[in-house]
């Protein structure tokens, strides 16, 4: 990340006080978001309007007598003015009458096939009796644009609604269609100058995620996909530019398309956008601008972030508590090459850069080492003595070309290699002069085959060489997937979907795009995958639900989730999963909704008493009984309880509950689980999950948020190191210091920087690299916790 330097100021309405933080995000030289004090009316018929606009026009000119250039304005979901204007004189905007605060404008950026199994939406699809799927709904998919003439877009039955399509101009027009009824382009704000203001997708990464959400059933190269709601319309909101001109955007940005999404009445709002160091929520534009949308009626849905790994490391803006903040789950199939070994299963193999062949080979297997005794290939072996077999080779020793020389000269008709455990996934194999058909996969896999041919096993191995499906572990987090707890300690993600090995639709206009295929399709990973897969399920459910709140929607889609506990009986940190795994056929038959659809506790001490409400409401045709029942994740742990465990709901009826969490003498950790309620007639429940965490101020795990990977020998690096320490439940810790230390090179630390102001917990590191290039270490000490980070000088 590059390093910057601005203000951050905020106005006290009667004060005029300016308070002064130091950067923790990159941000827009001269560019500011202007908030007025007047609170916009969360509806979209605000009788409020015209008032808004009346101080906005007075606002106007004393910004303009101030040297500001106004770009746009902001009037449903905040009260807004985007400005540009020198950094200097940023601070006198912050003292005019009627300035609430002035914001610095942040960089943000990018984080069907098999997935509609895995989330129920085929039985969904049947549920409905062949009823238009997802009908009458408008998505707003704020991200790349939309590339219309797609195939997986098309959808002759729809007539756009009344009074659209709409654009910004008459040549966005063009980009709208009886599907996409909304294209508007706001790629004119960003500060770099464009090659294309149009909402032309130049990307792929907003095609894609409109053809999860609301694509029609088409045919790939690889697989049939088809979106969740192929009847619902579209709106094209494009914040993101041409590749190598605007990568990133802003958030005055997507608050405006925000704005513009909630006045053109979309229903549903999906952001696979955001930045990794999180903003308190009281400093944080984007999430202040959903809390409003969703007050309005919108349902918003945001990716979690793909910085995971450890807990505390959910992006913005999914920390806003009204939005549904999806995590990424593992699909049950991938696309590869393959090696099949009857009676052990299939394995995804990466191709040798030789002669691959152009059909599959089927022969027994040989194991290098019953004729070298090492498995290596290094030397020759006896000739003829792997004639018609495929022969199982270890890496290791000696070059991959010499090892597959040696075997084809033994008469083996292919090779299959398998690396070492210290670096055990597969990789392309560079075979010089080799031409025979080779292919690598993991180590844990060419373990399990040497182990059985050791055992005296005939083994049949048949390797394909070109893409094809190949089965996977579904439904495990994926290991990108960000987790909480989130800025305020609230419990999210709310729940994971399918974001990893998804197929889908992408744009053939920009060779250039990250996202581009000749094609029309690809391949891909990410969080930002799983939030429209949940946005087309809410699509979905509000078309064949009508008439239900916000909350209640959210309810249907958080809390029917299905377990994510292993087979073994492993529960999932809800903090990382949430309620658990999409299931949108669930939703649409529970007759029960929960607010709110998770209960936070928060973090204490070793004795907590605490209350939380939870209102049950009967959103089913008939009087319904309900069964309430505490279930930890550990039978020994203090559980919440409610005052009644049994209650009888009529159609329509509400009821407000006590959830108390007491305890004494906790350890410190998390403890968790769920609230289920039961409905008696069906069966059918929901999981409302819980959290609290007992805390002790002991470092756990140092979190590497964002890092430098090279520089310039002797260069200075600002910010090069994003960290947060965190306990062992994912609560930053302040209160032990973090010491930086080098632990090899000659860079130097300059300077530790503490930001937990506005991101909790939130450190960086300054450093100066040395003079010699090559690496330089620099370790993170908290307590027992430590980290090192190299960061290499060229």
């Amino acid at each position: 990340m590059p390093s910057f330097s601005f203000r951050r100021i905020v106005a006290a309405a009667t004060l005029a006080l300016l308070l002064i933080v130091p950067a923790f995000a990159e941000t827009v030289p001269g560019r500011y978001i202007v908030e007025l004090s007047t609170e916009p009316t969360p509806t979209i018929f605000s009788t409020q309007r015209s008032r808004l606009r009346t101080e906005q026009r007075g606002m106007r000119t004393l910004l303009e007598a101030r040297n500001a250039r106004i770009l746009e304005s902001v009037e449903t979901v905040a009260n807004a003015l985007i400005v540009d204007i020198a950094d200097a004189d940023a601070a006198r905007l912050a003292t005019l009458p009627g300035v609430k605060r002035v914001l610095p404008v942040r960089k943000l950026k990018l984080f069907m096939d098999r997935a509609v199994m895995l989330h129920h939406v085929p039985e969904a699809w049947a549920r409905l009796q062949n009823a238009r799927s997802g009908a009458g709904i408008k998505i707003a998919i704020i991200d790349t644009g939309i590339e219309t003439s797609h195939p997986a877009l098309q959808n002759p039955a729809l007539v756009a609604p009344d009074s659209f399509p709409r654009a910004n101009n008459e040549a966005g027009l063009a980009f709208t269609s009886n599907k996409v009824i909304v294209a508007r382009s706001y790629v004119s704000l960003l500060r770099s100058p464009d090659i294309d203001t149009s909402p032309r997708d130049r990307v792929g990464h907003g095609t894609a995620l409109a053809m999860i959400t609301a694509g029609v059933r088409t045919a790939g190269p690889l697989a049939t996909v088809s979106g969740v709601a192929p009847d619902a319309w579209l709106g094209s909101y494009k914040v993101f530019g041409s590749p190598g001109s605007n990568d990133g955007t802003t958030d005055d940005v997507v608050l405006k398309a925000i704005d513009d999404a909630v006045a053109d009445g979309m229903d549903i709002i999906n952001l696979s956008l955001g930045d990794d160091l999180a903003l308190r929520l009281e400093y944080d534009p984007i999430v202040a601008a959903v809390e409003r949308a969703t007050r309005a009626g919108v349902i918003v849905v945001a990716a979690a972030g793909n910085n995971g790994g450890d807990l505390n490391t959910l992006s913005s803006p999914a920390t806003a508590p009204s939005a549904i903040a999806v995590g990424a789950s593992t699909n049950d199939r991938t696309f590869a090459a393959s090696v099949t070994v009857e009676g052990l299963g299939d394995f995804i193999a990466v191709i040798g850069n030789g002669s691959p062949a152009a059909a599959p080979i089927t022969a027994p297997l040989t194991a290098a080492a019953s004729l070298d005794g090492n498995g290596l290939a290094c030397g020759e072996f006896p000739a003829s003595s792997l004639a018609n077999r495929v022969v199982l080779i270890l890496r290791g020793a000696c070059t991959f070309e010499t090892k597959i020389l040696n075997a084809q000269r033994a008469g083996a008709i292919a090779a299959l290699v398998y690396p070492t455990a210290d670096a055990p996934d597969p990789f392309p194999m560079g075979m010089g002069s080799a031409t025979l058909p080779a292919e690598m996969i993991g180590h844990r896999q060419g373990a399990y085959v040497k182990e059985n041919l050791d055992a005296g096993r005939e083994c049949i191995a048949t390797l394909r060489f070109t893409l094809g499906p190949v089965p996977v572990q579904p439904n495990d987090p994926a290991s990108f997937s960000a987790a909480g707890p989130s800025v305020d300690l609230g419990l999210k993600p709310d729940l994971i979907a399918a974001g990893q090995n998804i197929y889908t639709a992408t744009q053939t206009f920009d060779s250039r795009g990250n996202m581009h295929s000749a094609n029309g399709y690809i391949l891909v990973d990410g969080t930002s995958f799983s939030a429209p897969i949940t946005a087309g399920a809410a699509a979905l459910l509000k078309s064949a639900r009508p008439g239900l709140t916000v909350d209640q929607y959210r309810s249907l889609l958080i809390n029917t989730a299905s377990s994510t506990d292993t087979p073994e009986g492993y529960h999932r940190d809800t903090q990382l999963t949430g309620a658990g795994l999409l299931n949108v056929d669930a939703a649409l038959q529970s007759t029960i909704a929960a607010v709110p659809a998770s209960f936070s506790f928060g973090a204490g001490g070793a004795n907590p008493n605490l209350q939380r409400g939870l209102t049950l409401t009967n959103i089913g045709t008939a009087e319904e009984t309900y069964f309430l029942t505490p279930s930890p994740h550990r039978g020994d742990q203090p559980a919440p309880s409610v005052a009644e465990s049994t209650l009888t709901l009529a159609p329509g009826a509400s009821r407000q509950l006590a959830v108390n969490f007491q305890a004494a003498n906790l350890a410190p950790g998390s403890y968790q689980g769920f609230l289920t309620i039961t409905a008696a007639s069906t069966g059918s429940s929901l999981r409302v999950p819980y959290w609290y965490a007992a805390t002790a101020n002991e470092p756990a795990r140092i979190v590497i948020l964002d890092r430098t990977t090279s520089g310039r020998a002797n260069a200075t690096l600002r910010n090069a190191i994003y960290f947060r320490v965190i306990d062992s439940s994912g609560v930053a810790i302040t209160a032990v210091p973090p010491d930086v230390s080098v632990v090899s090179g000659d860079g130097v630390i300059s300077r530790l920087n503490n930001f937990d102001s506005e991101v909790p917990g939130l450190y960086s590191i300054n450093v100066v690299l040395g003079f010699t290039p090559g690496a330089n270490v620099f370790r993170i000490q908290a307590g027992s916790a430590s980290r090192e980070v190299t960061i290499t000088g060229n």
